[in-house]
């Protein structure tokens, strides 16, 4: 039985003895899952995990997928991204709003791992926000209003506007992926596609407009759910250390990151994965 510990009231668990990057990592492999599916946000702490090694814990998860924007891959690895932040930039990078990773694409992701290589003293802290619990927590008026609607994803919204800011994209690539990512729709309470629990799903990058109502209406009501959604009763900050795992669900979660302050450095690896034994 897994050694845990409750990060704060709402979701997520910090995971004790469990040495990821060895074979005996894939005897609780299940016991992990559930861990992941029931608690949101796992944090394992004192982790060595080399490129090879990240990968594999993350089939533990589900079937790696190799990630959308391929300019940030390992150069050992295609299905492991590297980002490294040394300020100070004149932008704001597109992860430091709330969101649920490539929520953009008709089938987003599902499970993130974000591995702490070099972590700053300062500043680069983790925020995540819970949307099950915002979702209960609706008056029942509310929550029947929603349960029908669908909202539309768009990748030209906000994200891709932030990542020709940034310089890091030209005109000509900024509009091939435009493309390669159309607007699409998805529930606004989404259910989990392994557990079947319902929660909100929003994304303050992508999420453009609630399909099939006016555009006052529909601005209106998303502002009411972030108001509502985006509250600290329903969130962990993670300070990094050193070898730190996060593994956590983006079906039932928002995350955003924070940028770090002059004279800091952070780098970190990230995986993701689809869940297996879908059922929606």
């Amino acid at each position: 039985m897994l050694s845990c510990k409750p990060l704060n009231g709402s979701f997520g668990v910090e995971v004790f003895d469990v040495a990821l990057g060895t074979p005996e990592a894939e005897e609780c492999a299940a016991e992990l899952v559930e861990a992941l599916h029931s608690h949101q946000l796992l944090l394992f702490s004192g982790q060595d995990l080399p490129v090879a090694a990240q990968l594999w814990v993350t089939s533990l998860f589900g079937r790696p997928v190799a990630p959308w924007d391929p300019t940030h891959a390992h150069p050992r690895s295609p299905y492991v991204e590297v980002f490294r932040e040394s300020p100070p930039r004149a932008y704001k990078r597109p992860a430091e709003h709330w969101h649920s990773d490539a929520s953009f694409r008709a089938e987003p992701t599902d499970a993130t791992l974000l591995y702490g290589v070099t972590v700053p003293a300062e500043g680069g802290r983790t925020h995540f926000n819970d949307t099950r619990g915002p979702l209960a927590a609706l008056p029942e008026s509310l929550r029947e209003r929603i349960a029908p609607l669908r909202a539309v994803h768009d990748f030209g919204r906000n994200f891709s506007t932030l990542r020709r800011a940034s310089s890091r994209i030209s005109d000509e690539e900024a509009r091939a992926e435009l493309v390669a990512f159309p607007p699409v729709t998805h529930p606004l309470v989404r259910l989990h596609p392994v557990t079947g629990e319902p929660a909100l799903y929003l994304n303050e990058m992508c999420l453009d407009r609630i399909d099939g109502l006016p555009e006052v209406e529909s601005r209106a009501l998303a502002e009411e759910l972030y108001a509502h959604t985006l509250h600290p009763r329903w969130q962990y900050v993670h300070l990094w250390r050193p070898g730190d795992l996060l593994v956590w669900d983006n079906p039932s979660l928002l995350h955003r990151g924070e940028g770090v302050p002059p004279g800091q450095r952070r780098l970190v690896h990230r995986t993701t994965a689809r869940y297996t034994g879908r059922t929606r």
